[in-house]
């Protein structure tokens, strides 16, 4: 299952499926095709794998990568990639999004970015990191209403496509994003209620031009 809602007679939601065969024009004016993603089972290796059972709403998607060397392209860079810069319409919903629920006492994403700077937190896009190893960066934020992380996570992948890879190469690799809320009360719930089909759309797309500019880093 690769999203649910947990509600009051048990039902679940499934999202969408998101098979992209277009491109993606980039701020440098050129063309990045977007990959197809896919929801996949939460992964058990995560460390968010233990809060899965309580949550309110869990998803996890993942696309395939672009071969790399040992170490060549850091999980730093895959987790830059997806958070950071997004597109216009996106970053006009957030602020649409950050004026209304600041009337409710949700903090703004400038907010959560800033307050994280000030305790030298490090951040990602504008959330706090709350663990860093190899294979996995887990961002989120808590406040009145939810508690809500991301977990950006590196593991093998079996492509079963017969071709032998040179020996200074990795097998193939997937990233899989995984998104828990936990919910502090029904305000929380009517949120994530309300923008989790934003939500998917968002993971998805972000998703989708991940191995494009993994390539680019490859390239240089």
């Amino acid at each position: 299952m690769s999203g649910i809602v947990k509600g009051a007679q048990g039902r679940s939601w499934r999202p969408p499926a998101f098979r992209p065969n277009t491109t993606l024009l980039s701020w440098e004016g050129q063309r990045r095709p977007l990959s197809f993603v896919r929801g996949v089972p939460f992964p058990q290796e995560s460390r968010l794998a233990p809060s899965y059972k309580s949550a309110f709403f869990v998803d996890s998607f993942a696309v395939s990568l672009p071969l790399r060397k040992p170490h060549e392209v850091p999980l730093d860079a895959l987790a830059q990639a997806f958070f950071c810069e997004p597109p216009a319409w996106f970053s006009l919903l957030m602020r649409i999004r950050d004026e209304i629920m600041a009337i409710f006492g949700v903090k703004r994403s400038t907010e959560i970015q800033a307050a994280a700077e000030e305790k030298g937190i490090d951040t990602i896009g504008v959330f706090p990191v709350r663990s860093h190893t190899e294979d996995e960066i887990i961002i989120g934020e808590i406040d009145s209403h939810l508690d809500f992380q991301t977990s950006v996570l590196i593991r093998p992948e079996d492509r079963h496509d017969g071709i032998e890879h040179a020996q200074n190469v990795t097998k193939g690799e997937e990233l899989v994003v995984t998104t828990v809320v936990h919910c502090h009360g029904l305000f929380g719930k009517i949120y994530i209620m309300i923008i989790r089909a934003f939500h998917v759309m968002m993971v998805r797309y972000s998703l989708a031009r991940v191995p494009s500019r993994m390539q680019q880093i490859i390239n240089r």
